[in-house]
């Protein structure tokens, strides 16, 4: 993305910390929404921007390089989209099973439930992944060779540490995903609100 400035879209200082990004993406998202009559473009350029800012990663890159993967942006917007139609799906599921009737359920509420305790689950996991990847390494330091041979054993512990650090990655990207999910569930009074946000997201 070229002339593209995540800051100035969304109305914030460089130095601000993720929650002013959160709400300064709220307050601009609400109004530009085209559902409320906001123009579409605009309101892709404000989700896009709210992306980078919002993903460590992603955020350092813009900030050393000036930046901006678009590839990463799209790919991080489709797997928030898949979080909320899979937690969508589920509850609606859920709903039925139990015969609550459908125009009464909160499916918002129940999204968000079930989007938090997912969330909370991942990073229980990955900083267990943490202590293990620590222990990992600390037994690393206990085994060691008295030649100049290859030691067989320490490289095995170096193929586990990395395939955790590989499995931490992984999570603490899936928690940013699910804060990302909370933070659009957040925007919408309704399901059918946030349901036709994310199909203009997707044609966008």
């Amino acid at each position: 993305m070229t002339d593209f400035d995540p800051y100035s879209v969304l109305g914030v200082e460089r130095t601000v910390g993720h929650g002013a990004i959160k709400a300064a993406y709220r307050l601009r998202v609400r109004t530009a929404h085209p559902d409320r009559g906001g123009d579409p473009d605009e309101f892709m350029t404000i989700v896009r921007a709210f992306d980078v800012l919002s993903d460590p990663d992603a955020r350092r890159m813009y900030d050393e390089t000036g930046v901006v993967d678009p590839e990463a942006a799209v790919k991080l917007r489709n797997d928030v989209a898949v979080v909320l139609a899979d937690m969508f799906d589920a509850a609606v599921r859920t709903a039925v099973d139990t015969g609550l009737p459908l125009d009464g359920v909160d499916f918002i509420d129940m999204m968000t439930s079930a989007v938090g305790a997912n969330a909370a689950d991942a990073r229980v996991l990955a900083e267990r992944l943490e202590g293990e990847m620590a222990a990992l390494g600390t037994l690393k330091q206990r085994i060691r060779r008295h030649d100049d041979h290859t030691n067989m054993f320490a490289e095995r512990l170096d193929e586990q540490i990395a395939a955790k650090t590989e499995e931490q990655a992984q999570l603490r990207r899936r928690v940013h995903v699910f804060e990302i999910a909370m933070v659009e569930l957040g925007n919408y009074d309704s399901e059918v609100e946030l349901i036709s946000a994310l199909e203009t997201e997707a044609t966008g």
